[in-house]
This record gives C-alpha cells, structure tokens and sequence, in this order.
C-alpha cells in the first residue's frame, strides 16, 4: 500500500472482499499492483537452503524423486572433508536415504549418478521459478510469463 500511495505502484486487480481498513478509511486489498518507477535489479541469487531445493525443483539428483522441502537435504558433491566447498556449483538437493547412501563419497565413487548438473541460477530464472509455485497455489499462474 505504501507504493500506491507514494505513486510509485499501480493496482490491478483487487481482492472483491477483503478490505485494508484505518480508522477512517476502508480500501480493497491489492491482489495484483504494477510498479511505476524502474528498481535496481538483483544479479544474484542468495545462496541458501530453500534457493537450492528451488532451483532443482524439489527433486534429488540420485533417485528423481520430487519431494516437499522438509524432506530434502543439501548434499557436498565433493564432500566437505575432502575440501568441497558450500556453494551453488557443489551441493544438489538430495533425500535423505540417497544422501546417507552416498555418505561421505563422490557420486562416481558411490555408483550414484547425479541425473542433472548443479549450477548457480540466474535471479530472473529463480525469480520465476519461485513466484510462477506460489501464484499457482494462489491462483496467479494468468499473470505470469514463460521468459525464454
């Protein structure tokens, strides 16, 4: 609301039955609000535990499986006590009984190939990966556009 009302947002769609009230005023809740004025935008993905499970779609890289993010975990490609590092290019998203398989070896060493390659996503790819999940859930999925 405050973009809205500092001229700096748009709204475009409204919610038809809940209403944002002050002491003195009632206004529609914003369902969908357009931003006027350019922002700097992100060139990076922040990397965290729930930024990993997004960018691999919730799946682990040795069984396929799709999983909800309370039953994944963030697995070392090379393992930490071999000197493998903590970051976008060497940990996958794993379940827990492949991660406790692999232990502390390499995929090759394991007999477990990974069934995709990690990388570091770009902030527009994560961006929509992100927001295109949850407004589906919302019923937003009409707002948004596949960017090739």
């Amino acid at each position: 609301m405050t973009l809205f009302f500092g001229g700096r947002a748009q709204i475009i769609e409204e919610h038809a039955t809940v209403k944002i009230k002050s002491p003195s005023k009632s206004y529609p809740l914003p369902k969908v609000i357009r931003l006027i004025n350019n922002f700097k935008q992100l060139n990076y993905v922040k990397f965290t535990r729930e930024n990993v499970f997004y960018r691999d779609n919730f799946t682990c890289a040795y069984c396929g499986q799709k999983f909800v993010k309370s039953e994944l975990t963030m697995d070392h490609i090379v393992p930490k006590s071999r000197g493998g590092a903590t970051d976008w290019l060497n940990i996958i998203s794993s379940c827990a009984p492949c991660n406790n398989k692999k232990a502390d070896r390499t995929p090759i060493e394991a007999a477990m190939p990974m069934l995709f390659k990690a990388y570091e996503p770009s902030a527009i790819s994560m961006m929509i990966k992100k927001f295109s999940k949850k407004s589906q859930q919302a019923g937003f999925s009409h707002w948004f556009f596949e960017v090739g």
